[in-house]
């Protein structure tokens, strides 16, 4: 199937719209990705770090199962760098496995590998996250805080909002800029 997709992807990029051209040759590029899967794995399991890394913004642009299934095993590399970048990529695409998979290793994580976790979880817009999310507010880690204060604005109704006030006076700049950010995001449809 994919020889046959290659072939379409061909005549369309030769196609009179500049904007048919130029949507069949980013799918021209992924499906050649795609190709290169079992590549990608390899590095992943015996590249450098910064080999690693770009598979991890690979396997973001070429999404699907192919490039969620490559960032899930990113999330299991032994270098905190690769997985922060798997978990901050993941956030792109918050199915219920990927939400599982970066639940499970909340308590296994500390600085940015979590900070972007929580930042992830709250991408995913799922209310139900946020009574937990809401717990990385007090983290000692400023960046893990700054990066809760952003999604409990994007998964809380009530309180959260009131917990996201009280830390417009951190000691930390990076949290207190968040909460300014958070703070222009809320609209009078959130109580």
């Amino acid at each position: 199937m994919i020889d046959r997709i290659e072939e379409a992807l061909n005549g369309l990029l030769s196609d009179p719209a500049q904007g048919v051209r130029e949507a069949a040759s980013g799918a021209m590029d992924r499906t050649r990705a795609k190709r290169s899967l079992e590549a990608f794995r390899e590095r992943l399991r015996s590249g450098s770090q910064e080999e690693k890394i770009r598979v991890v913004f690979s396997a973001a642009e070429i999404g699907g199962a192919e490039g969620v299934g490559l960032l899930l095993d990113a999330l299991s590399d032994g270098t905190r760098e690769v997985r922060g970048a798997a978990a901050r990529a993941l956030s792109a695409f918050p199915t219920p496995a990927v939400l599982k998979a970066l639940w499970e290793m909340l308590p296994k994580e500390k600085g940015v590998v979590l900070a972007n976790i929580v930042e992830a979880l709250g991408a995913s817009g799922r209310k139900e996250l946020g009574p937990h999310v809401e717990k990385y507010l007090a983290h000692p880690d400023a960046e893990v805080r700054a990066k809760a204060v952003i999604a409990v604005s994007r998964l809380t109704d009530g309180g959260g909002w009131e917990r996201i006030l009280a830390l417009g006076g951190d000691p930390e700049e990076l949290v207190r800029a968040a909460v300014a950010e958070a703070l222009g995001n809320w609209t009078s449809s959130r109580p």
